[in-house]
């Protein structure tokens, strides 16, 4: 399925990334979940668009920062309340302040929802002097260890770090059920795919071969898809992100 993140449209309320969606023929919406906006969290709500634009939310995405406990279980709950079936977490930096929700925690919180697949995300190899890594021990073949289930950032991936995007999805192998699909180069992240310098067709002829029936989550800066200008300009972009990736998943 390829699926629309939200934070792709951030600044358009729900409703709105819906319709578009919607008028877009996507398969469904990746929620990307900010807990300072209740909306995105609101099971009713959420669930009122389902209803009234019959576009579905396959996937939920937590913030990138600071979540927590309770914030976890909230997460799971609205993924067990609105029927969706992939939750998607990145690993904890060394910075936030709670780190418990990690390892042990959600392989216990996994046994609770069998129905949900619990996909890790591959944290950006950052280091402070060059030495201590910003998210701890969160390399690939370590992550794909805590739920045996993986999502694939493109944007965290850092070509010279060691781990190309291509050594990444070695690593992550049959784990990854969902990747977010996006582009960047030296300077800019969020890129529409096609337009940086990752190797994204080379990932997508791969993942081809292999049979890879995961989804795909388009997840870039919202200036990518000419947000905030004229709704046509947005259905071009989003129109041209759909065309190349069924050049490979047709």
């Amino acid at each position: 399925m390829f699926l629309l993140s939200t934070s792709s449209l951030s600044g358009y309320g729900l409703h709105r990334i819906f319709l578009l969606t919607k008028k877009w023929e996507y398969d469904g919406i990746d929620l990307s979940v900010d807990f300072n906006q209740f909306d995105t969290y609101d099971a009713s709500y959420i669930d009122s668009l389902i209803q009234t634009t019959d576009i579905s939310v396959i996937s939920i995405t937590a913030p990138e920062r600071k979540l927590n406990k309770k914030q976890c279980d909230q997460l799971l709950t609205l993924a067990d309340e609105l029927g969706v079936k992939i939750v998607n977490l990145h690993p904890p930096h060394r910075l936030d302040k709670e780190k418990d929700w990690f390892w042990e925690y959600l392989q216990v919180v996994a046994q609770k929802y069998p129905n949900i697949v619990i996909n890790i995300i591959n944290a950006p190899p950052k280091t402070w002097l060059f030495l201590i890594s910003e998210y701890g021990d969160a390399r690939p073949e370590t992550i794909k260890k805590i739920t045996q289930h993986t999502a694939l950032s493109i944007e965290n991936v850092d070509p010279e770090s060691g781990v190309d995007l291509m050594k990444t999805f070695v690593l992550l192998g049959a784990t990854m059920w969902l990747v977010y699909l996006s582009d960047k180069n030296e300077e800019k992240v969020g890129m529409f795919p096609g337009e940086g310098t990752m190797p994204i067709e080379s990932l997508l002829i791969k993942l081809r071969d292999i049979g890879y029936t995961g989804h795909f989550s388009l997840t870039v800066d919202p200036e990518s898809l000419n947000a905030g200008w004229d709704e046509e300009d947005i259905i071009i972009s989003m129109k041209k992100s759909r065309s190349f990736l069924m050049k490979y998943f047709s």
